[in-house]
């Protein structure tokens, strides 16, 4: 018995199968070609399990859904999206229900698991029976999941560079998202939809035969806090599973599927919230959140670059509410917001950097939220998470619930991945959730790692949602830099995060020859379309991004050799436009400036070993 649900297009089937054991699986096919072979279904409760002798109750109608919705910020604003859909019931021996919904896009496939009948007692998952078998022979780019610890585990690991498909993970498993590259497509396996009474997935870190399942997080996460299952009173809906598919990596990462599959808004009026560049003095001078001459600085850089907004780190509670008070106003007048830094702690971690225990009770929380406002402070940047147990994902959406009530933006660092949470909070900004510029201070491995991985992240963790990478660091700290200035300069466009925070000294932003800096005065967050020109990952990345009607081009070589690119700008602006184009100088830190008006619509770019290429249109 198969239940089948196509994407309107017709490119995508998702097939949901009942074998004579009573027990489910699925498969996608594109173009009608197997991309996913059979893979499990079902769900192990603590009182029951969903695994075979399922019984049909109802078969459910092929039906289509249409969406459409606004975001703020992202790679694309707009969205208006039809999926085919279906939901198919079942009942196990025992006789409880459960419900399996099923969607298809154009551009990828989901599927999720509901308890559908009320209960007046606690139902527990204990885990799941789904897996994903990519159809091989093929490569994977993913993050080893990090064992827990003091500031673990934080999706902060290197992405493996295109290993064979099955290989083993170096650590407990595989973080989402993850890529996969196949015969027939390409694949990102994530997901989304997740909400308080569920836990953050990750796929199983020693894959069988290719076969990866979906497992729950780790017990030490949270410094012990949390139980590993997942609890909620039913009718109960668990997260959706995705699988974006696509004929090239870039296409993966231009989707939205997975804000298509999370909740809508719950704001009712988001016009408070605002994307935008943000100084930020922590990277080059740690110490400077303690010091309040070393703050209005980073201010005044901010204000003289027309950045919206100034972050304060770690430790700022040195001061006092009045001191704080005048540096929000003294960034007002200058039309500059402050951001202020928060350790999420509580019991769910031992960083002692303050403030903390501000944001892990509700009544205290609320209440810091009310004095921010009345401060005039626009958002908070909350720190050090370390789980994805349920305990933890109720945290971050609490988080989320309360500072909405007080229209103030959110970003958060130490954390998990975006999850389609800024659709449903707008408000949330940017997560960290990635292995970032501030590793330069802590690893002498980074520098040489980097722009490798800097080519990997636009199709991995920033293909799922916002990413505060922290980039465009033209100067150097513990651990100098190998990228070239137009790197570090391209990774303001290649990268998408509501927040771009320019993480370099105010002394090195003022340092800039004026034709260099005048991009970063204009270089937008929000994004009305984004095109991938070329995707090669860990080789080489050229993306477009449209904000109004400008085109900005960006792209980077994570190679350590030079490398040609043709980038089609004709497609983007037409062939009568003219382009300014920042790329490589002769030396890491030099640039070379140019207008330039593309013949036959190309334009031609030597990239230097590990350099970049920034344009925009004029």
């Amino acid at each position: 018995m198969t239940w089948s649900v196509r994407s309107p297009d017709g490119r995508l089937e998702l097939d949901v199968v009942r074998d004579v054991a009573g027990r489910l699986s699925y498969r996608v096919l594109y173009h009608g070609a197997e991309v996913v072979a059979p893979s499990r279904l079902g769900v192990v409760r603590l009182d029951t399990t969903f695994d075979e002798a399922l019984d049909v109750v109802d078969e459910g109608a092929p039906d289509t859904v249409l969406d459409r919705y606004h975001l703020r910020h992202g790679k694309q604003l707009r969205h208006s999206v039809r999926a085919g859909a279906r939901s198919v019931l079942v009942r196990n021996a025992d006789g409880a229900r459960l419900a399996l919904d099923l969607r298809a896009y154009g551009d990828g496939v989901a599927l999720r698991y509901r308890f559908p009948d009320s209960s007046d007692r606690t139902l527990t998952v204990l885990g799941e029976l789904t897996t994903v078998s990519p159809a091989g022979p093929g490569r994977v780019w993913a993050q080893p999941t990090q064992e827990p610890g003091v500031f673990a585990p934080a999706y902060e690991n290197p992405f493996v560079d295109g290993v064979p498909l099955g290989t083993d993970s170096s650590g407990p498993g595989w973080n989402l998202p993850a890529l996969f590259e196949t015969p027939q497509a390409w694949l990102l396996v994530t997901e989304a939809g997740l909400d308080e009474t569920f836990y953050g997935s990750r796929l199983g870190g020693r894959p069988q035969q290719g076969v990866y399942a979906f497992v729950p997080p780790q017990p030490a996460e949270a410094d012990g806090l949390g139980d590993v299952a997942a609890a909620s009173r039913g009718p109960w809906t668990l997260p959706w599973r995705i699988v974006v598919v696509a004929g090239s990596a870039g296409q993966v990462a231009a989707s939205a599927l997975v804000t298509h599959l999370a909740a809508a808004s719950r704001v009712a009026n988001d016009s408070w919230v605002r994307p935008g560049r943000v100084s930020w003095s922590w990277w080059s001078e740690n110490a400077s959140p303690r010091d309040l001459g070393r703050l209005r600085d980073y201010v005044d850089l901010a204000a003289e670059f027309g950045w919206e907004y100034s972050l304060v780190d770690a430790n700022w509670s040195v001061h006092s509410d009045e001191e704080m008070t005048e540096l929000v106003g003294y960034a007002r007048q200058r039309g500059v917001g402050i951001w202020l830094w928060y350790n999420s702690g509580g019991p769910n971690n031992r960083v002692t950097e303050q403030p903390r225990d501000r944001m892990f009770d509700r009544e205290v929380r609320r209440a810091e939220l009310a004095k921010l406002a009345a401060w005039g402070v626009p958002g908070i940047k909350v720190d050090f998470f370390h789980s994805d147990k349920q305990e933890g994902i109720a945290r971050y959406l609490g988080i989320l619930e309360d500072a909405a009530d007080h229209h103030i933006m959110v970003n958060f660092h130490g954390c998990t991945i975006p999850r389609g949470w800024s659709r449903t909070w707008p408000l949330l900004m940017t997560m960290e959730g990635v292995r970032g510029a501030e590793t330069y201070l802590f690893s002498e491995d980074f520098p040489a790692e980097a722009p490798l991985q800097n080519t990997i992240l636009p199709f991995t963790r920033n293909a799922v949602g916002p990413m505060d990478y922290t980039p465009v660091t033209f100067g150097d700290v513990t651990h100098p830099h190998l990228t070239t200035g137009a790197h570090e300069l391209a990774l303001a466009v290649v990268f998408e995060s509501g927040l771009l925070h320019l993480a370099d000294a105010a002394t090195s932003y003022r340092a800039l020859r004026p034709d260099v800096a005048a991009e970063l005065r204009l270089v937008p967050v929000a994004w009305d379309e984004t095109r991938f020109l070329v995707s090669e990952p860990g080789r080489c990345v050229v993306v477009a991004r449209r904000s109004g009607q400008t085109w900005w081009v960006a792209g980077v070589n994570g190679l350590n050799e030079p490398r040609r690119v043709e980038v089609a700008l004709a497609e983007l602006s037409g062939v009568d436009r003219t382009w300014k184009v920042v790329s490589d100088g002769e030396s890491r830190d030099a640039f070379a400036v140019r207008t330039h008006r593309p013949t036959y619509g190309v334009l031609l770019v030597n990239l230097a070993p590990r350099g970049g290429l920034f344009a925009r249109c004029l």
